[in-house]
């Protein structure tokens, strides 16, 4: 079989020369071929519009039939198809001249074919070609019908697997559908959250700021407190110390009831005698100073419980203050007020205690008894002289 091709090759005369043949010089069974590869349908209509006479209702084959027999011979249909297929494929054609004999350009369409790289343009190019003989354009035109029958399947396949495509699609489009549904719900659902979120945190910052302000009115408040009363610290302090004094004469006078109720019963005791004066002025201090506030101003610091033993004793509360050598003397004051009478001992006690003692008392009209000598028996006299009578004079 391949000797009777070499031979029936052999037969074919070469072509000589290299002028390349014009589409109306193929045979008329190229014809077809070349304008149903070569020219894209959208310019099979162009040209048909252009260079035929139409009745206007020719549909698409019949506008290829009517260019293909319009090819067969040189007209201006002809021409214009030469031109057009000359200037599509010039790249082809000129990697196509490059063949000089017939092997080279069957070589060079098998290539081209085999790749499937510009089918039309290597069709074109080889059809025209000055070495492309009967033999070659009969195996050229084979090959060609051989890929359109190909052609044919593959699109059929195509066909076939794009509506298994387009199913699916249409099944995906469903699913995604759902999902697109699901997550806008979801989205709106965290929409709605976060909403409520940012209101409520609003609403507690809000109140945050609410209470910031109250605490910042507070602490301007108790500053404006703290700056018109300066001494209120020390009041506090004093408070504190009057309501244990006061706690404290309490349980003495809790005690001295229980000894009084218990005198009968050591009535035959030997009573120690005092004078008549003494025992009058203790009736008259306990008459007088029960239940109130005793202030002692200066005195030995050794003195002090003795002092304290003295007031309490006839049921007074006892209030000290050192005059100046250790406490402040702002403490003086809310002292003085607090105080129901003052003994002020003017031998212990510093220049300014003494002149704040006599003013407060003047400005108050608070009885004040002034002592010169320190001592418990002075201190007891004073508070016999306060208990009986007015007055400010000092006692010898």
């Amino acid at each position: 079989m391949a000797e009777a091709c070499c031979a029936a090759r052999a037969a074919v005369p070469p072509t000589t020369g290299s002028r390349r043949r014009r589409l109306w010089e193929l045979g008329s069974h190229a014809h077809c071929p070349v304008v149903g590869v070569c020219v894209p349908l959208e310019r099979v209509r162009v040209l048909a519009k252009k260079l035929l006479v139409l009745q206007g209702d020719e549909d698409d084959y019949t506008l290829h039939c009517s260019l293909v027999t319009a090819a067969a011979r040189r007209n201006a249909v002809a021409e214009a198809l030469q031109k057009d297929l000359e200037q599509r494929f010039t790249l082809d054609v000129r990697s196509a001249a490059q063949a000089k004999c017939r092997d080279d350009l069957m070589a060079w369409w098998r290539a081209r074919a085999v790749h499937g790289e510009a089918i039309a343009g290597a069709l074109w190019a080889t059809l025209t070609h000055a070495r492309c003989d009967e033999w070659l354009e009969m195996r050229v035109l084979g090959q060609v019908h051989m890929l359109q029958h190909q052609l044919g399947a593959a699109q059929r396949v195509d066909l076939a697997r794009h509506r298994d495509l387009v199913a699916e699609h249409q099944a995906l489009a469903r699913d995604y559908a759902e999902v697109q549904r699901r997550v806008t719900a979801w989205s709106a659902e965290r929409t709605r959250e976060q909403q409520a979120w940012e209101q409520e945190r609003m609403q507690q910052r809000a109140q945050y700021i609410g209470l910031q302000t109250q605490l910042a009115q507070a602490q301007e408040q108790l500053q404006q407190l703290q700056a018109a009363r300066p001494d209120l610290p020390e009041r506090e302090a004093l408070r504190e110390r009057l309501a244990e004094q006061v706690e404290r004469n309490q349980a003495l006078q809790r005690e001295v009831n229980r000894l009084v109720a218990r005198a009968p019963v050591v009535a035959a005791a030997p009573r120690l005698e005092l004078p008549a004066p003494l025992e009058e002025a203790e009736a008259v201090e306990a008459a007088t100073l029960l239940n109130r506030v005793v202030l002692c101003v200066g005195g030995r610091g050794g003195s002090v419980p003795q002092y304290r033993q003295a007031v309490e004793g006839c049921g007074a509360q006892f209030l000290h203050h050192d005059g100046g050598s250790e406490h402040r003397p702002a403490q003086l004051e809310p002292q003085l007020a607090a105080a129901d009478l003052v003994i002020c001992q003017t031998g212990c006690i510093s220049h300014d205690a003494y002149w704040r003692v006599k003013d407060h008392c003047k400005r108050h009209q608070k009885r004040c008894v002034f002592v010169d000598t320190p001592g418990r028996n002075a201190f007891e006299r004073a508070l016999a002289q306060a208990a009986t009578s007015e007055g400010t004079a000092p006692v010898p």
